[in-house]
């Protein structure tokens, strides 16, 4: 009599709970009828039940129990043969992706439906992880980029200007400290590189340097991105919450640009933080100890402000602690050159080309007046390394820069009733040659001069609105009157 051979037990089978339990998304495997015949250990954690309490029942009853919606999808698995996937949320407020497999008998038959469960909030909390992380390493290449482009920082900075050598003075003494700064200027002196200085100069120059562009961020945001937010602390709010700018600058320094622009509402929060050196995020009664130091800078008169009441006043004194009041440039003339070789030197070295200026080059440079400072410096001698090759002459400059100069009139020039009495620019209109061009009608003449002295007000004060604000005008009106000039 042959002797039978017993089959060696399949060893998939026999480990398929350990197969199962090592896949990280939730498993749950029902019959065609809609009952539970295996779930993994990862479906037990998303679900809070146990095997036992799971496996033979019925998708219904698990919808009833408050579990994953699995009603709908396995019918339609099974009638269509096809994959189907749902987006649920549970009863713990967590949002999941159902994704559903058929699987078939021989004869085409769906017999099995096999769903896997993902839990995409904690993707979601990866996701904000990874996003804050990418934050704090950019500020970081900042820093560094910062740190290359400026050949060191503070040794290396270019002062020929005997006010810019007390002042870099004085910078030092302030950066050994952990005093409030306040750095003020016009735009385009550098404001942000002197924050940056005070930074690598002070002993917390290996802790991060944040940035915050105040006028740049809605009102409505402000707070919670300079302080944080609590979990729920308004609808769209992170589940987790999020941290806030001070927080991320924890141990070293915030710099907050155009601190002028911060709403009322937030300076009395901003006076509590450096009063107390706490914070309180948005949603939360519950106040966090900060070790940050707060350097600011603003081109507006924030005492004047204080005055009338738009700036607090009470800010202004504490932030008025160490003030670094930057020069504009056509009032230190001996930082031009260097500053214009310097910025020659680099973008030499970074687009790979030879350039020189010539002596007529130089000989404007230094009598232009320069209404957008060192920022309008260092972007005309970009633009010249780009587009000349060899010697740069005269005529590469921008025609405004050409033209003869001479004084305005003192309406103009912020006399008695003039329009720039409240501190603008006294930009240099473009006079006539010797022998002036009798031919060109009066209104040419007065059009290409308003125009020029509205585009100058606005590379002084910033911005379209500053300008108008400032010279007594509509925005409107300025771009009426320049887009009128310019023929359009």
């Amino acid at each position: 009599m042959r002797k039978k051979v017993q089959t060696p037990p399949d060893p998939v089978a026999r480990h398929l709970d350990a197969i199962l339990d090592s896949i990280e998304d939730g498993v749950f495997i029902a019959n065609r009828d809609g009952y539970a015949l295996k779930v993994n250990a990862a479906y037990e954690q998303l679900t809070g039940m146990s095997k036992a309490e799971l496996i033979g029942k019925n998708v219904e009853e698990l919808k009833k129990a408050g579990l994953f919606n699995l009603a709908p999808i396995t019918p339609e698995i099974v009638a269509t043969g096809r994959p189907a996937s749902s987006i649920q949320v549970t009863r713990d407020n967590r949002s999941m992706t159902i994704d559903g497999k058929p699987v078939r008998d021989p004869d085409g038959t769906v017999s099995l439906v096999v769903l896997y469960a993902r839990d995409i909030t904690l993707m979601a909390r990866m996701r904000e992880r990874i996003s804050r992380q990418q934050e704090l390493i950019e500020t970081y290449q900042h820093q560094m980029d910062f740190f290359i482009r400026e050949g060191g920082g503070i040794t290396n900075f270019i002062a020929e200007n005997s006010a810019m050598k007390r002042l870099m003075d004085l910078l030092r003494r302030v950066a050994a400290t952990d005093a409030v700064a306040l750095v003020l200027g016009e735009t385009g002196v550098g404001k942000e590189l002197f924050a940056r200085m005070i930074h690598e100069a002070s002993p917390r120059r290996e802790k991060p340097f944040v940035k915050v562009d105040c006028a740049s961020i809605p009102e409505n945001l402000i707070e919670s991105e300079l302080f944080g937010y609590a979990p729920g602390a308004f609808t769209g709010a992170h589940p987790k919450g999020r941290v806030g700018f001070f927080e991320m600058a924890e141990g070293g320094t915030i710099f907050l640009d155009e601190i002028g622009e911060m709403p009322l509402l937030l300076q009395s929060k901003l006076l509590r933080v450096l009063q107390d050196r706490e914070l309180t995020p948005v949603g939360s009664s519950r106040a966090r100890k900060t070790d940050v130091r707060v350097i600011a800078a603003t081109n507006r008169n924030l005492e004047a402000e204080a005055r009338v009441g738009t700036f607090r006043s009470d800010l202004f004194f504490r932030l008025r602690v160490a003030v670094l009041e930057i020069p504009p440039l056509r009032d230190r003339p001996d930082d031009i050159l260097p500053l214009a070789r310097l910025f020659l030197q680099r973008f030499g070295a970074r687009y790979r080309k030879r350039a020189a200026f010539s002596l007529e080059v130089e000989r404007v440079l230094a009598h232009y007046n320069w209404p957008g400072n060192v920022r309008e410096l260092e972007n005309l001698i970009e633009g010249l390394v780009i587009t000349c090759d060899g010697e740069i002459a005269a005529d590469d400059l921008p025609t405004a820069m050409r033209v003869k100069e001479c004084p305005l009139p003192a309406a103009a020039m912020g006399g008695p009733g003039g329009a720039m009495a409240t501190g603008g620019p006294s930009p240099a209109a473009s006079c006539p040659d010797a022998t002036p061009d009798w031919d060109r009608p009066y209104k040419d003449v007065l059009a290409a001069f308003e125009h020029d002295y509205l585009e100058r007000a606005i590379a002084h004060f910033g911005t379209v609105g500053e300008a108008a604000r400032r010279l007594g005008l509509d925005r409107t009106t300025i771009f009426r009157k320049m887009k009128k000039a310019s023929g359009e």
